[in-house]
């Protein structure tokens, strides 16, 4: 990429994000909340979050530690974060591992204002395969259980916090699509957490994640690293065998936590588009069980809007009353899925 054409796509990038503390910040306390409970949802830093939609008062963050050898940095999904990422070459990316943070760092950068600011809070966690973060926040809590009831009491808030657990079976812009429709529910804005976790994991079912990979080989060595029996297909669908060499490009799905590979091709772009054709099929065949589709893309997306495969999906959506959604990849999605990559979510009705 030529020096020019690179700061304005960084420009174009920076121009989507919003700046976003790097700690927990104290909300204003509501008395009404006695009544009407505050739930918040919590993701990881590998999902593709938009920034105005992290920067949603309900929605939270939770760091992920990314490692390259000699260089560890604490992800906390920030614009700041996300534009450096935009620097790192595949090979460096390729290098990279994601981890959960530690119950000490979060301790730091999330408690106790994280518990004063919501009453009720659901972590939609990644698919198990990839990392298990939420664990540490549920530590971090119950570590700190006596003195968030103090606290609360203080405050004139319930001393009781709940917190739960809904493991999304998905990746990337999966997490991203069920935040989206998770914030309007009535069982959201009445702070009904178990009400909202069943509706959460019955959405979580529907939900496909198409992954059109950048650098297979460099998805087949991260995901590989983590020796998961679960994530084989996309390993092997990714690794550069001989056979492989005409068709290097795989299409990859993870329906409802099952991961498949899909088709294989020997341009990106055509695996790409195949991605971005699956998700109008679906709208065309009436398929989805919910009008919204969050695709993300670690490159340009005024490049991507300018795709006549987009461009058919934006009218055929325009048509049939679906909301697309479009954001860049985090950088733990460039890692998982490697660099250069397209991911697609959509809910698909059943049967």
């Amino acid at each position: 990429m030529r020096d020019h054409d690179k700061n304005a796509y960084l420009l174009g990038f920076a121009s989507t994000q919003q700046k976003l503390p790097e700690r927990e910040q104290p909300l204003p306390i509501d008395l009404t909340r006695v009544q009407t409970p505050l739930l918040g949802l919590m993701v990881d830093a590998g999902t593709d979050l938009s920034g105005s939609l992290a920067a949603d008062r309900r929605v939270r963050i939770l760091p992920l530690t990314i490692q390259w050898p000699g260089k560890t940095v604490l992800d906390r999904g920030t614009a700041e974060i996300r534009t450096v990422s935009r620097q790192l070459s595949h090979e460096r990316i390729r290098t990279a591992e994601v981890s959960a943070p530690s119950v000490q760092a979060l301790s730091y950068r999330m408690h106790p204002n994280l518990a004063l600011n919501f009453d009720r809070l659901l972590l939609l966690a990644t698919h198990p395969a990839l990392i298990q973060a939420s664990q540490s926040v549920l530590r971090m809590l119950h570590e700190h259980e006596d003195e968030i009831s103090l606290l609360r009491r203080e405050r004139q808030l319930d001393p009781h916090y709940a917190a739960d657990v809904v493991d999304t079976r998905s990746l990337l812009s999966g997490p991203a699509l069920l935040v989206r429709l998770l914030l309007g529910t009535p069982e959201c804005l009445l702070g009904d957490l178990s009400a909202l976790a069943r509706r959460a994991t019955e959405l979580a079912q529907h939900t496909e994640v198409w992954l059109a990979p950048g650098h297979p080989g460099d998805l087949a060595l991260t995901l590989g690293r983590l020796d998961q029996p679960e994530l084989s297909p996309w390993v092997q669908g990714c690794s550069p065998r001989l056979t492989q060499i005409m068709y290097r490009y795989p299409v990859l799905c993870c329906r409802a936590g099952r991961f498949d590979l899909v088709s294989r091709t020997n341009k990106w772009k055509t695996a790409a588009a195949s991605v971005i054709e699956a998700a109008a099929q679906a709208i065309a065949a009436d398929q989805l069980h919910s009008p919204a589709i969050q695709i993300s893309y670690d490159g340009s997306l005024r490049e991507l809007r300018e795709w006549p495969e987009m461009q058919r999906l934006k009218q055929l959506a325009a048509e049939r009353a679906v909301k697309l959604h479009v954001t860049h990849m985090s950088l733990g999605g460039r890692v998982w899925a490697s660099a250069g990559s397209l991911s697609l979510a959509l809910l698909r009705k059943r049967g």
